[in-house]
């Protein structure tokens, strides 16, 4: 994960992408309302929509949908995963899928991907990850050459549930269940980027998750769990990327706002994330402190007994934090 940070914040560094700027694209009709018939008009509309959802809207972009009626419907499902109907890349002979012309950028759609909207998507964002890449950054083309750049850009652009999405592509082939990848980063990483940038941006967490197949979901869970601990980096990242990009940062500097109050967990205890949203559950039905106590930490066995007034006064004082806090934690478990 520091390897990530690292990455994700030199390039909003040096792409100076402002904090809270870029929007969460979800693979949903609110984004992409268009009807899509798969021909020319089509692809030409997604780029457009997508172009503007990067912030490139005033770069001139064209699609052009190559090798229009071969590959990708042998075993006429569209979608097995293996042999005829596996994702590919452009075919030979159609040029690269990314090209810098005289008066902008040629994005190149197979139409063997158009069956595979997960993947033809996600190599779109790419491709727009890479033209930021050449449009803003120092080193221009010399990184958008580079396709795992391009995905961390196209990432921190706000495409991380396509981007995600397209890093495990599980079906069910001719030949039985398959695995395939359309992306050059793994779905470790791309979640890893994807929780940095859910943070920073202070988007949605459930809202991603909701996009998301099971095993996408699973590892981004994890990364956030990571990520929510770590709230000093994220303020770095709000605020100085630099000196993240730099490696002054710390992991896991401490939980969520219920286990800070309420101590520790135990070594067979819950995974931390799954206590505190039990606890905030309970805190919403008029849980007591020492319901919340028992579901977020364990107290030390060996403590000698509180008097009654002390216990109250602890009490009273945990409840006033809780309530300060209880708007925090509503944000961080939407």
């Amino acid at each position: 994960m520091r390897v990530l940070a690292q990455r994700y914040a030199r390039l909003v560094d040096e792409l100076d992408i402002e904090a809270e700027d870029p929007i969460l694209v979800l693979p949903t009709s609110e984004f992409f309302p268009d009807r899509f018939t798969g021909d020319q008009d089509s692809v030409s509309l997604l780029l457009s929509r997508m172009l503007g959802y990067a912030a490139l809207e005033d770069v001139n972009v064209e699609a052009v949908l190559t090798g229009a009626g071969s590959e990708g419907e042998a075993c006429g499902t569209g979608g097995c995963g293996t042999g005829a109907c596996a994702p590919k890349t452009a075919p030979a002979g159609d040029g690269p899928r990314l090209e810098q012309t005289a008066d902008g950028y040629l994005v190149r759609v197979p139409a063997a991907e158009l069956s595979h909207p997960v993947v033809m998507t996600a190599r779109i964002a790419t491709a727009l990850g890479a033209i930021a890449l050449a449009e803003r950054h120092p080193r221009g083309m010399e990184l958008a050459a580079d396709p795992v750049q391009a995905e961390a850009t196209a990432v921190a652009l706000g495409f991380g549930v396509l981007l995600l999405e397209a890093s495990y592509l599980y079906s069910k082939s001719c030949g039985g269940p398959n695995v395939q990848r359309a992306t050059a980063l793994s779905c470790d990483e791309l979640a890893g980027l994807f929780a940095l940038s859910l943070a920073r941006e202070g988007h949605n967490v459930k809202a991603a998750l909701a996009e998301l197949a099971t095993t996408q979901r699973a590892v981004l869970k994890q990364a956030v769990a990571i990520v929510d601990e770590s709230r000093t980096l994220v303020e770095l990242l709000k605020k100085h990327p630099d000196r993240v990009a730099r490696g002054a940062f710390r992991l896991r500097e401490g939980g969520g706002f219920l286990s800070r109050l309420f101590g520790k967990r135990s070594a067979s205890a819950p995974a931390a994330e799954e206590r505190e949203a039990a606890a905030l559950r309970a805190l919403e039905r008029g849980a007591s402190v020492d319901e919340l106590h028992a579901l977020v930490g364990e107290a030390d066995a060996k403590a000698k007994p509180k008097s009654a007034s002390k216990k109250r006064a602890e009490d009273d004082e945990l409840y006033s934090l809780v309530d300060e806090a209880l708007g925090e934690a509503r944000r961080d478990h939407a």
